[in-house]
């Protein structure tokens, strides 16, 4: 089957057997994670030479390390002799890995640097050169952000972002000091990968409905209205963002009070101390902005709005694991990062009072694209279809707040 048996050549639906074929999951793990750029950290959690992380690309376990000029490397994390998985911590620092299995050792950069026996045993013929660790083709950094892809002709990472570059710096470019993450919180949901990345890049419609317990005084005729301020925007295919785009006239005092939940004293007057910076760094158009939520095909999602990033790591055609993390401006008062850290997590944490509805629908849609009556029919992707804008102020096309300009983007 072709794409064109999947999704309609404007995306204005698609067949749930997207989200239940094994077969297409195989290819998704070859053709999309293996030639995209796939978010693996933040230098924040590489701080000095020797320091290391574990994370995935698709289902391949990872090593992503400093060495000790500095460099940041990722290779798979399997020993060239059988296979062992090298470093089973998540974290932590060394300059070299030794297997568990027969103890190959190899050096933070990658390079087999000693084998047992490698005289009585092997004779002295081994090509130790050759079999070092196997290395990520390319890895490279956007504002703080580590991103590594298997394609070694891929496009940069700066022409894959894109337009979405200047979405991002709304986030990561606040301040001097940058940012760093916190986390990741760990957990599994029964849903296929690609309904939870695409709920990250564009639907509002949903929040009135799947969280209506969140807002309990909100009118039913108000569940699906458009947010005054808030615009889908898709800044190319495949990338996405929900955006608050306040009037000029606002004060940085009225933008705090739209945007975002209630805030301590303490916190407000944080964020209130550095408007001024911001400003300065973005402009003052991108500084009377915030991100609601947002996603980097494939599988970086985003929920800027609660300070949280995550990473949608498959695990089988009906299972994701997500990776879920707290990003904050590095600078900040530790009580400010204590505050936001904690509403990240009462929100959209495993056990968040938002995540726990996301889940449950993701898993529920899963479950139905697997029936053979059910997977039969095309489900519609049409809002908004045909009435996307462009504006010399934002690069991109432009939906309201409840379309799937995003949705379709992210299937074309």
């Amino acid at each position: 089957m072709s794409h064109s048996d999947y999704v309609a050549a404007d995306a204005a639906w698609v067949s749930p057997e997207i989200f239940s074929d094994s077969v297409l999951y195989d290819l998704e793990q070859q053709r999309i994670f293996g030639r995209s750029w796939l978010l693996l950290g933040h230098v924040s959690q590489l701080p000095v030479p020797g320091a290391f992380l574990r994370t995935n690309m698709g289902e391949e376990s990872v090593l992503v390390t400093r060495d000790r000029d500095g460099e940041i490397h990722a290779h798979l994390n399997a020993c060239r002799h059988r296979g062992f998985q090298l470093c089973q911590q998540d974290r932590g620092v060394a300059h070299s890995f030794q297997c568990r299995y027969h103890g190959w050792v190899y050096a933070s950069h990658g390079a087999l640097l000693g084998v047992p026996g490698q005289a009585t045993l092997y004779y002295n013929e081994l090509d130790k050169p050759r079999w070092g660790l196997v290395p990520v083709a390319r890895v490279d950094t956007y504002k703080g952000l580590i991103f590594g892809n298997f394609d070694p002709d891929a496009p940069p990472l700066s022409d894959f972002l894109g337009d979405m570059a200047w979405y991002l710096d709304i986030i990561l470019d606040r301040r001097l000091g940058g940012t760093e993450l916190l986390g990741p919180q760990r957990w599994r949901i029964a849903a296929n990968w690609k309904i939870v990345a695409e709920n990250h890049c564009g639907d509002e419609y949903h929040v009135g409905f799947a969280h209506g317990s969140n807002f309990p005084d909100l009118p039913g005729s108000m569940r699906a209205a458009p947010l005054p301020y808030a615009r889908e925007i898709r800044p190319m295919l495949g990338h996405g963002v929900g955006v608050n785009i306040f009037p000029d006239e606002m004060t940085p005092e009225q933008l705090l009070a739209t945007a975002g939940f209630p805030r301590p004293r303490h916190v407000t007057d944080y964020l209130l101390r550095v408007q001024d910076e911001i400003a300065e760094r973005l402009g003052r158009q991108r500084s009377h902005m915030s991100i609601i939520h947002g996603a980097v095909w494939p599988n970086f999602g985003m929920v800027p709005i609660v300070n949280s990033l995550r990473v949608i790591h498959p695990k089988g055609v009906g299972e994701v694991e997500m990776w879920a993390y707290c990003l904050l401006d590095r600078d900040a008062p530790a009580d400010v990062k204590q505050w936001l850290a904690n509403q990240t997590t009462a929100t959209f944490g495993p056990a968040g009072s938002f995540e726990q509805d996301d889940a449950g629908n993701w898993s529920a849609v899963t479950q139905s694209s697997r029936g053979a009556q059910g997977r039969r029919h095309p489900l519609n992707l049409q809002m908004g279809i045909g009435h996307e804008e462009r504006s010399d102020k934002f690069p991109g096309e432009l939906g309201l707040t409840a379309s799937e300009i995003n949705q379709r983007g992210f299937y074309l």
